[in-house]
């Protein structure tokens, strides 16, 4: 499949992760059973280490729903449906809108890379049937690429946020006429797609998926009920 690379030295090694990794002690909201945890939503005067917190968090919870993916055809396999993009958009997308995002704020100066800033910015329209680039895998990078350039994403903002000025005392709480809601901004948006991805993964052939290792233990609950049984699943 064009586009794909044929290196297997990422997917579910130690590599894979480009922020922290989940483990216990080392990211936060990773617990001592080795599952992760959402952190509630960070507040708007939040210290320097509590974004730091919530944005690795936030960070390795998109990773690890990826981590639920086995195989490279996996990131590049369109949705039965063909409303979506493949996985390796949903990869890519959240890192780039942190950078597009914070450029447009002023926060930064430059982006990284511009091709993949353009083509992982926008998701698709389902009422279009023109931007789904339809049978044309090899516009997207490998995913060892978009691996690299994560891991760029997640060193300029961790830098942005342990010493940017505007997130000194001074300049805080963030508010939506501030450049820093833009961070904030990112981080939710990361969040959301969360739940796009899971969905999305969900719905690949099962010999693609599996539950990663850091995915929290789902329990079942009945209500007392007799004509309903009600499944609650703890995930994030």
């Amino acid at each position: 499949m064009p586009g794909i690379s044929t290196s297997h030295d990422i997917i579910g090694t130690s590599s894979f992760w480009t922020g922290k990794p989940p483990v216990y002690g080392i990211c936060p909201g990773v617990e001592s059973n080795g599952s992760i945890k959402s952190l509630p939503q960070v507040k708007s005067n939040a210290t320097r280490k509590e974004l730091l917190d919530y944005f690795d968090n936030t960070w390795t919870l998109t990773e690890v729903v990826f981590d639920g993916l086995v195989n490279e055809e996996a990131y590049y396999r369109r949705p039965y449906h063909k409303l979506r993009h493949p996985m390796i958009f949903y990869y890519g997308h959240p890192a780039v809108l942190y950078i597009n995002k914070l450029r447009v704020a002023g926060i930064l100066n430059g982006g990284i890379n511009e091709e993949y800033e353009k083509l992982f910015e926008t998701g698709v329209d389902e009422m279009r049937c023109d931007d789904l680039h339809e049978g044309n895998n090899s516009i997207w990078p490998t995913i060892n690429e978009v691996h690299q350039y994560r891991a760029k994403v997640y060193q300029v903002i961790c830098q942005i946020i342990e010493t940017h000025p505007l997130l000194n005392d001074e300049h805080m709480p963030i508010s939506i006429d501030k450049p820093m809601w833009a961070l904030l901004v990112s981080f939710e948006h990361e969040r959301i797609h969360l739940e796009t991805s899971s969905v999305l993964i969900r719905e690949l052939p099962i010999e693609f998926v599996r539950i990663p290792p850091a995915w929290s233990v789902s329990t079942e609950k009945k209500i007392n009920n007799p004509r309903r049984k009600r499944i609650q699943t703890s995930v994030f």
